[in-house]
Formats: structure tokens, sequence, C-alpha cells
């Protein structure tokens, strides 16, 4: 009998964890499942067709600009870094005057490193401006209000498809 009770429990589980499908939208994990609606998962690109309240579609417009400032200014500053960083290693280089060999010292290096690193100093802000607008448009479209309030410590049982998982948050 209690063998009985446990199958029917075990199997009936599932069923109730996998009916309480919700239609709010969730990021995902990676590039392709960037939005979770329900069932269905959307690219980044596809942010159009996932957002209908037009203020949630302004948020996410100006987080997709803040956050293409933050990765231009993220790419010239690591090119400067790394341009920089290069001139540092092959300091001295020598040079041929008819014959003659002369060491000739480059300068700049580390110039060229601060400004990599100005550049990404002026690329974080926008990538946090990019990260709270996103928030802001998932929040607008679910209605549900922002808060900024620490998260509380909880424990998550997922389940989907074939996996079984138990996360802890903190």
């Amino acid at each position: 009998m209690k063998k009985l009770v446990f199958v029917l429990l075990c199997s009936i589980f599932p069923l109730v964890s996998s009916a309480q499908q919700s239609d709010s939208l969730k990021l995902g994990k990676s590039n392709r499942e960037f939005f979770i609606k329900g069932d269905q998962k959307y690219k980044f690109s596809e942010y159009r067709k996932v957002f209908t309240n037009q203020e949630a579609l302004g948020y996410m417009k100006k987080a997709n600009t803040n956050s293409t400032v933050s990765q231009i200014f993220g790419a010239i500053g690591g090119g400067f870094i790394g341009f920089g960083l290069g001139r540092e290693i092959t300091k001295n280089k020598t040079v041929y005057y008819n014959g003659v060999a002369v060491k000739q010292k480059q300068s700049g290096g580390w110039g060229l490193m601060g400004i990599g690193l100005g550049a990404i100093g002026i690329g974080i802000p926008f990538a946090i401006s990019a990260q709270k607008n996103l928030k802001k448009a998932i929040s607008t479209q679910n209605n549900t209000p922002v808060t900024n309030e620490a998260k509380a410590t909880s424990y998550r049982l997922d389940i989907s498809g074939n996996s079984i998982g138990l996360s802890y948050n903190f």
C-alpha cells in the first residue's frame, strides 16, 4: 500500500508542476534563449516580437542602444590595451642605418593602455544602464514593480524535460 501511494504521488507531481506554465517574461541564459515567454524562447534580436507594451518597448530600445555603445567603447578600449601591451613587450627595436645596428626605443605603450582603460571605464556605466533598462522593460511587460530590495535566500526545485534540479539562490 505504501509503495502504491508513493508511485501515485511521484507520477502526479510532474503533471502538476508542468501544468503551471506562466506567460510571464523571463531572461534566459544564452543568446539563443535570451527571452523566455511561456514555452517559447526568443533571441535578443527578436525583442520586437516579445514586447507588446509600448513603455516596455521604449525601455528595451534604450537598453539596446546603451548595450551597443558599451560594446563599442569596450572593443576600442580592448584594442588600445592590446596594442599598448604589444608595444611595451617589443619596446626595443633594432634599426639599421647604413649597415650599422642602432637600438631605438618605442614609447607610448603605457599611454595607449591608459587610453584603453579610460575607454573601458566610459563603457561600464553604459553597460550598467543597459542592464537596468532591460530589467525595467521585463518588469513593465510583466506588470510587476521594480524593486531594489536585497534578494532573500531561497531554494527552488526546477523540473524541465528530463531533468530535475535543486537551486539555492542567495
